[in-house]
């Protein structure tokens, strides 16, 4: 592609569709972030579960 038909910002990055680049990457944190606090999320309702088992009654640590 040529130069001159290239959309580019003012910083010089490609654009992503109608988008800014920073606004696709921070797309793209957020889901990481989601995604992290869904495995730590599933991990911890594990180890609740598994506590319960094992020491049935007494308090909860975890309040689900």
């Amino acid at each position: 592609m040529s130069g001159e038909n290239r959309r580019v910002t003012v910083d010089g990055f490609d654009r992503v569709g109608p988008f800014h680049p920073f606004i696709a990457w921070a797309a793209v944190a957020l889901f990481d972030l989601c995604l992290v606090v869904a495995v730590a999320m599933t991990l911890l309702a594990g180890v609740d579960w598994t506590e319960d088992v094992i020491w049935p009654g007494g308090p909860e640590l975890l309040p689900f």
